[in-house]
């Protein structure tokens, strides 16, 4: 076969392949012409030529979870000050991400009271949005939230000699300042949260100290300095903040806020909050769609216990409760649990920490500082609302509530995607023995829906508190496990019962301290990339949308992206990619034919070998069936991956490759609606034989062999 080194002007390569009429076409063009709105058909998101889009993104970014600065309080610059945007994109681009799921926060949009906001947050946003638009990236805003709001905080000390704290006597040994560290939640700003607290001092002079240094409980949050995912169920401070919000108008029916029932008081300035954002992005090409809220609390296990002790108290002569009571009460909330299909074994530990680790109420005065007076207030919970507030939480008010969020920003902006989450509890799908089910359904009134759950394995290096010695793991340990039960699990409610819509795993992760930061460190984060690596394998044999939690540029070794100790970052102290090998992988980016299959080869995965067959190390293999648009099927290739450059292999058409920008775009010819096109792309291993590739690229080189 004659092969012939030619160099292409990629104005000549691209008007012979498809024919364009304009003789200033260029490859500039081409990347600007293909980002367009997306929509959705079926379970698929599709671009305005009829491309299939495949998403392969990064969460941007943990640090946005804490303000810029904090007197004022301005989220302005998080994720990144915009000096530094272009950059950060490029790194981006360059890694092969084609997608960012960008944190927004409601105490950024709406710091200090309901109806004000920070022009200047919003004008950031914007810019930041705009931006990832030059770069091709595509951008789904998230409001984010975990623990409801940073305003539910506890300081602590961290200092306990590298053993792991086991009771509420052992927390308090941690309580005396001066104090070096916190645990803290991020989202809501805190009129809100003072609205979801009415009796509490919320940010006052002794906001955030332990109890036992704080005489009056009002002045405090009750919070614990544990891992930070476990006060989601312990405290009632925070199972109060998001009842409030979700459910108030069944929960407080009496509690009015300017004229309104507080539900809808929050809920409406949460909408236009949201609002604020759409109007400054609608116009952006690039903008995919709007995550309505992170990580929901669905399962209010401790705000069910407080009114059953409630309950208990006021039908008891003294209002004091017996520890007998106590355990009794905490009994039948497990029983609730367990009808709805909690584990036994979740239920063994759910009494111990119930039990042993939160001070729950016994006299008046500690109902009366939990939110529970015994006396007629606007803010007395009613309780037969407060025993059923685990039953059906997802259908009965996250439903009513995305319905709600998502008609106002689709008013706003009609091309809207809205995505919507599942809720940090049961997991409502499965029903009692598979009996009972009562799944969430797609909210009302909605025109494009998408469904963006997160999952995360079993990899945390900490167990319950902070302070323990940390987990430890090995590569053999971890390289062979499969996450796909834990990952096709996640994302069963689409088909299951909210119309087969799309699906983005919007989060998914590990920590790169495993171990220890130094040991991490020093191992080139072997154990992370493994574990990174598993969730890919999964995730491209079932054709996910991903984006990867996360992408920060503030990282630090001790503090890591700086909220709770998190470590996520695919970026080092230095911002510089770590266990890239995992990530940074050749994808689809658009489809002109239905996607069938796709497979990277990790450096990281185990292949058995093979006598005389190379071991396929980021070689890359894609089949998608038929065509349904004449614009290129698109890839991204990682710049730093094929530094030496690659071999690519077709079933038909022609190939153009964007050394700019890492992208091969390619033309198939056949338009047989029945007929698979393939292609496969290799670096340039020594030649076994295999002759029968179609084009070599190398920067702005192309080598042409088989037509």
């Amino acid at each position: 076969m004659r092969r012939s080194l030619t160099l292409f002007l990629a104005l000549g390569c691209l008007l012979w392949c498809i024919a364009c009429a304009e003789d200033d076409y260029t490859l500039d063009d081409q990347a600007t012409h293909s980002i367009t709105r997306i929509h959705t058909q079926n379970n698929y998101f599709k671009d305005e030529y009829g491309r299939y889009l495949f998403l392969h993104g990064a969460n941007v970014s943990g640090s946005t979870k804490l303000p810029a600065t904090v007197d004022p309080v301005s989220y302005t610059g998080k994720p990144f000050p915009l000096d530094e945007a272009d950059a950060n994109f490029a790194k981006l681009r360059d890694l092969g991400f084609n997608f960012i799921r960008l944190l927004v926060i409601w105490e950024g949009v709406e710091p200090e009271v309901s109806g004000e906001y920070d022009e200047e947050y919003l004008d950031y946003i914007e810019q930041i949005v705009a931006k990832a638009n030059d770069y091709g990236i595509y951008v789904m805003l998230d409001m984010h939230q975990d623990l409801f709001s940073r305003w539910l905080r506890k300081y602590y000390v961290d200092d306990s000699g590298g053993n792991a704290l086991e009771t509420l006597p052992g927390l308090e040994d941690f309580a005396s300042p001066p104090f070096n560290d916190v645990i803290q939640g991020d989202g809501a700003p805190r009129w809100v949260v003072q609205l979801g607290l009415p009796e509490k001092n919320v940010g006052g002079p002794q906001w955030g100290l332990p109890r036992s240094l704080v005489g009056d409980q009002r002045e405090t949050s009750d919070m614990l300095p544990l891992h930070w995912g476990v006060d989601n169920f312990l405290s009632l401070d925070v199972a109060r903040c998001s009842a409030t919000f979700f459910a108030g108008k069944t929960l407080y029916p009496n509690y009015l806020v300017d004229g309104k029932n507080v539900q809808d008081y929050l809920q409406d300035s949460f909408a236009n909050a949201w609002l604020q954002i759409v109007k400054r992005v609608k116009s952006y090409p690039n903008v995919l769609g709007y995550d309505l809220i992170n990580e929901p609390l669905g399962l209010y296990v401790v705000y069910t216990l407080y009114a059953l002790l409630y309950q208990e108290a006021k039908d008891t002569t003294d209002n004091v409760l017996s520890q007998q009571q106590v355990e009794d009460q905490v009994d039948i909330v497990l029983e609730q649990l367990r009808r709805s299909g909690m584990p036994e074994s979740d239920l063994v530990i759910m009494r111990d920490l119930y039990l042993n680790w939160v001070e729950l109420p016994r006299t008046p005065d500690e109902f009366e500082a939990s939110g529970f007076p015994l006396g007629e207030s606007p803010y007395k919970p009613d309780l037969t609302a407060a025993f059923g507030l685990n039953s059906n939480f997802n259908r009965n008010f996250l439903q009513p509530f995305f319905s709600r969020v998502g008609q106002a920003v689709q008013a706003e902006d009609p091309d809207a995607i809205i995505v919507i989450e599942s809720t940090i509890g049961l997991d409502d799908t499965a029903g009692l023995f598979g009996f009972y089910i009562t799944p969430m359904l797609a909210p009302e009134g909605i025109n494009q829906l998408a469904f963006g759950p997160h999952y995360y394995a079993d990899v945390y290096p900490f167990v319950l508190s902070y302070n323990p010695t940390p987990r430890d793991f090995t590569v053999d340990e971890i390289s062979f496990r499969d996450y796909s039960e834990g990952i096709l699990g996640a994302i069963k409610q689409a088909s299951f019962s909210l119309g087969n819509v799309p699906v983005i795993l919007g989060e998914f992760g590990t920590y790169f301290n495993l171990g220890g930061i130094e040991k991490a460190t020093e191992s080139d984060f072997i154990v992370p990339a493994h574990i990174i690596d598993n969730y890919y394998d999964t995730l491209e044999a079932n054709l996910i949308n991903r984006s990867i939690w996360c992408y920060s540029s503030e990282n630090t070794a001790l503090w890591g992206e700086g909220w709770n100790r998190e470590d996520f970052s695919i970026l080092d102290t230095n911002q510089q990619p770590r266990a890239s090998d995992a990530y940074s992988r050749i994808t689809p980016r658009f489809t002109s034919g239905r996607l069938v299959s796709y497979k990277y080869n990790s450096p990281l995965a185990y292949y058995d070998p093979r006598p005389g067959v190379p071991t396929p190390y980021q070689e890359f293999n894609l089949e998608m069936l038929g065509l349904e648009s004449s614009a290129p099927t698109e890839i991204t290739i990682p710049k730093a991956k094929f530094a030496q450059g690659f071999y690519v292999y077709v079933s038909d058409g022609r190939c153009l490759y964007d050394p700019e920008r890492g992208i091969l775009y390619w033309y198939p010819y056949d338009d047989d609606p029945n007929v698979s096109h393939t292609i496969r792309i290799r670096p340039p291993y020594d030649d076994y034989g295999d002759s029968s590739w179609n084009y070599y690229f190398d920067g702005e080189k192309m080598l042409e062999g088989r037509q």
